[in-house]
């Protein structure tokens, strides 16, 4: 599927205007890849092997981004962790630019500051996501931007069309994933398609309020939010759930461990001092 620059909405026409693609995996993979996702190219200098050491600045600063995005939450990657799940095994994509095209403020949370650093490649953005052994399917593991740094001229959806180009990237059929009720970034995953609940509450994560979840991919309805004419839903749904409510939570795991088949409908954001609802619907 082809998405021309002219059909995006121009905060994303700015994006791919002012930033390059990148890629970070083994190149054993690339030949199950797709490198050029909705006709976008990822230009050969962008493809970074994990294995070499020119690849180092650009990992070094896959970690500075991390940081940005979940530093405050426990969840930081080691290194290793990067390595061993995502950046060999799997793909971690996103959009860059070299230093010297960044503010001040960029410059100094990637530590590229000074004219030696002008021409490092900095990702501004990724995508980690882990194949899975199920034909087709893969594993949403991290989805992070630059836009948690304050700096006077942000990229609005950075995050959106990341992942979006991303799951093209790796020709994904079902994109599983896992995120906190409370996480911010929900109506983001859930502009991609319909998230179906697979689970509510998990202890094997660091954060037992993390559900689980399987978008079955549709490349239209992941492209949909990028350009004109489309909207987040803003009423429906079947119940609610309550982010504070962990209850509520738990025994939402139950039911679905009863065989309740539900899925996300849409995100309810409310007052500063008060956890975002979800919205469920029975799924069909």
């Amino acid at each position: 599927m082809e998405l021309g620059r002219d059909a995006l909405l121009p905060r994303y026409q700015r994006i791919v205007d002012t930033c390059e693609p990148y890629l970070v995996t083994y190149p054993g993979n690339h030949g199950a890849l797709d490198l050029r996702p909705f006709g976008l190219p990822i230009a050969s200098e962008r493809l970074y092997d994990p294995t070499s050491l020119r690849s180092r600045a650009v990992i070094d600063g896959l970690h500075h981004l991390d940081a940005f995005s979940f530093g405050g939450q426990e969840m930081l990657m080691p290194r290793w962790v990067l390595f061993d799940c995502g950046e060999f095994p799997g793909i971690v994509f996103g959009f860059g630019r070299t230093a010297s095209a960044l503010s001040p403020e960029l410059r100094r949370a990637y530590h590229v500051e000074g004219a030696a650093h002008d021409d490092t490649f900095v990702p501004l953005s990724m995508w980690v996501a882990i194949r899975c052994a199920e034909q087709g399917a893969w594993f949403g593991h991290n989805l992070s931007s630059a836009n948690y740094v304050p700096q006077p001229d942000p990229l609005p959806g950075l995050g959106t069309i990341t992942k979006a180009y991303g799951v093209a990237v790796a020709r994904v059929a079902k994109q599983y994933g896992a995120t906190q009720w409370a996480s911010h970034s929900v109506a983001l995953h859930m502009t991609l398609g319909e998230m179906n609940l697979l689970g509510a509450y998990t202890p094997a994560h660091t954060h037992v309020e993390t559900f689980t979840y399987r978008i079955d991919v549709d490349h239209e309805r992941v492209t949909a939010p990028l350009r004109p004419g489309w909207s987040r839903p803003t009423e429906g749904g079947d119940r609610v759930i309550d982010a504070g409510d962990s209850d509520a939570i738990v025994a939402l795991q139950d039911e679905l461990e009863r065989g309740a088949r539900l899925r996300l409908h849409r995100v309810e954001v409310r007052g500063e001092d008060q956890p975002q609802r979800l919205w469920l619907v029975v799924a069909g």
